[in-house]
């Protein structure tokens, strides 16, 4: 009787362990392709940065040549490139510490009560120094909880995220942020960003192990900055928003917790 009753159970006890056999080479097998991509988008950066020190090297070498009188306005082109080269270096060197800390689960993230306000603003003055042909409008209720975020790296990943709107969107020259409170987060809403870019940062949020079918749509700095901006958002129980607000097409909404809510969270 009990030969019997285990030769019925071990078929199905066999079909069952095949198929979390499958599930795992599976898991595997995106875990590979994923990496596979990412390395390609680092080759192509690193192909970037290449350029940039080649610019920088050609133009201090032409600066030193003793043997050519360079006018003062051709001396100011050549500053002109080794400045811009420079800040395109240091951006891409920083995104690329900042993805390696990101994957690897290396950053130090401490979230903590901080005023979204003083957030935002960080966030505007950045973009105000980085890109002054884009305004960044915020707006927020003058007082509210305080949100449970690492202030720094909060300020980090909305700014990759509004830099890879204005990069991609062509003719920006606004991006709008709102921020409404309930009872348990807060809502940040970057409206009117079109659809394509709204479509592909929602992606990236809800389909981390899914790379491939989004990265090859923007450009390759761009998928590094959404990757790093989406896993930084992440590790801070942040999430795309599920009511009324995440339907427009247009919109990117984020659910924020508070530090009124983090009890319940644990």
């Amino acid at each position: 009787m009990s030969d019997d009753h285990d030769a019925a159970v071990k078929p199905e006890h066999d079909d069952d362990l095949e198929k979390r056999l499958r599930e795992v080479q599976d898991q595997l097998d995106q875990l590979r392709a994923n990496t596979w991509l990412i390395w390609e988008i680092l080759v192509r950066i690193g192909n970037k940065l290449q350029r940039s020190s080649t610019s920088i090297k050609t133009a201090v070498s032409s600066l030193l040549d003793f043997d050519i009188f360079w006018d003062e306005t051709t001396q100011y082109e050549f500053l002109q490139v080794i400045d811009s080269s420079n800040d395109e270096l240091a951006d891409l060197i920083v995104l690329m510490t900042l993805a390696f800390r990101s994957q690897a689960k290396a950053l130090e993230i401490e979230t903590e009560p901080n005023v979204i306000q003083e957030i935002l603003a960080t966030v505007q003055k950045n973009l105000a120094k980085n890109d002054r042909s884009v305004q960044l409008v915020t707006n927020d209720p003058p007082i509210g909880k305080p949100a449970l975020v690492d202030y720094q790296y909060m300020s980090v990943a909305l700014s990759l995220l509004i830099e890879v709107i204005i990069s991609e969107v062509k003719n920006t020259t606004e991006v709008v942020l709102q921020a409404t409170e309930d009872t348990a987060s807060w809502h940040l809403q970057i409206n009117d960003i079109g659809i394509s870019i709204a479509t592909i940062i929602r992606q990236f949020f809800e389909k981390s192990d899914e790379i491939a079918k989004v990265v090859n749509q923007i450009r390759p700095e761009n998928a590094l900055k959404l990757m790093t901006a989406c896993r930084i958002l992440y590790l801070q129980n942040i999430r795309l928003c599920v009511n009324g607000a995440a339907e427009d097409p247009t919109t990117l909404c984020l659910t924020i917790p508070t530090a009124a809510n983090y009890a319940l969270m644990e």
